[in-house]
């Protein structure tokens, strides 16, 4: 099974590959939602950096019991109904035999950061019953953690290790959710846009597509009708500092051009024909499985969310600001 997914930064159109990708009859689409347990805080490459890169038996411990907690969140809550749609129970059952791999020994024991993480309220009260014991009893072994008989994971394994129960682990996941047992798996927002080159040793096999935006179309939508707070933009100034920011790794990190492909949103609608034979070549998915094309992505309706400086004619400052400080970043539109 081959997994694509789409890689954005926020609301630069990667919609449009997973619509481009339900049209095929050997794919396997994974609806809207972004499946993102292995790059959200707490997650999978979390785990990797506290398990390997700074190993040692605190911070690995905690770093499992997280993952657990998030993982948990996701998956074993009946709220969390995307999870549970598509994998029903598979999702933490595989989490937990995934933690089982990857961890050498549990046992009960307890730090400081297991009373912290308990809540404020938590802590005063363990901590005056820890003083009172060691004052009535000259011990400072006395706290409410022992009774809870709170665990810790302790590891020590190596790299390589880590990537092959870990491949295992997200081949279980997104198979889980592949019902047609298709030959493509197609799931939304897997990975993030940078450092792919470690997020790519998770899986066995993956296709990932890039997907950018013009700025002024970006700022435009977002501070004339979406106003959804997750992009600052009532700021033009704010807005390309951030636009800036999050695209600055482009300048020193190299693609694997055989696994990551970079696409320009616009081009996909301005150049579809092209842009499409593209990315069925990358993803190495037969022509003739494109048995809907323009079903779910029709350019002649996308193209309408382009070129926006058109239908806002009264932000032309704002325009003009982006163009000057965002310039490399600018799709040069149809006449």
């Amino acid at each position: 099974m081959r997994i694509i997914t789409c890689a954005s930064y926020c609301s630069t159109g990667s919609s449009a590959v997973t619509d481009l990708f339900s049209e095929f009859d050997n794919c396997s689409f994974v609806g809207d939602y972004e499946f993102r347990f292995i790059h959200d805080p707490d997650g999978v490459r979390d785990l990797e950096y506290n398990l390997i890169d700074n190993n040692n038996r605190h911070n690995t411990s905690n770093a499992i019991k997280r993952f657990l907690r998030y993982t948990k969140f996701l998956g074993a809550n009946p709220l969390r109904k995307v999870y549970r749609r598509y994998m029903g129970d598979d999702f933490y059952k595989y989490t937990l035999e995934y933690v089982d791999k990857i961890t050498e020994l549990q046992t009960e024991a307890w730090w400081h950061y297991d009373r912290m993480e308990k809540g404020s309220v938590f802590d005063y009260i363990d901590s005056a019953i820890t003083k009172m014991g060691h004052y009535i009893c000259k011990t400072n072994f006395i706290t409410l953690l022992k009774p809870l008989h709170e665990k810790a994971y302790y590891s020590a394994i190596d790299r390589e290790t880590f990537y092959k129960y870990t491949k295992e682990y997200t081949e279980n996941v997104i198979s889980s959710m592949n019902k047609e047992h298709t030959d493509f798996t197609v799931v939304d927002q897997l990975v993030p846009p940078s450092n792919l080159d470690r997020y790519l040793n998770y899986f066995y096999d993956i296709k990932v597509v890039v997907v950018d935006r013009d700025p002024r179309d970006l700022f435009l939508v977002e501070h004339m009708e979406w106003h959804s707070g997750i992009i600052p933009s009532k700021s033009v100034e704010e807005f390309c500092k951030w636009y800036e920011i999050t695209r600055r790794h482009r300048k020193t990190e190299i693609y694997n051009s055989d696994k990551v492909y970079f696409l320009q949103f616009e081009d996909l609608i301005y150049k579809y024909e092209e842009t499409v034979e593209k990315l069925i070549q990358f993803v190495g998915i037969p022509p003739k499985n494109h048995v809907a094309p323009g079903t779910h992505l029709i350019p002649d309706v996308s193209v309408k969310n382009t070129n926006l400086k058109k239908k806002y004619p009264k932000c032309r400052e704002e325009i003009q600001y982006i163009e000057e400080r965002l310039s490399e970043y600018l799709y040069e539109f149809p006449q």
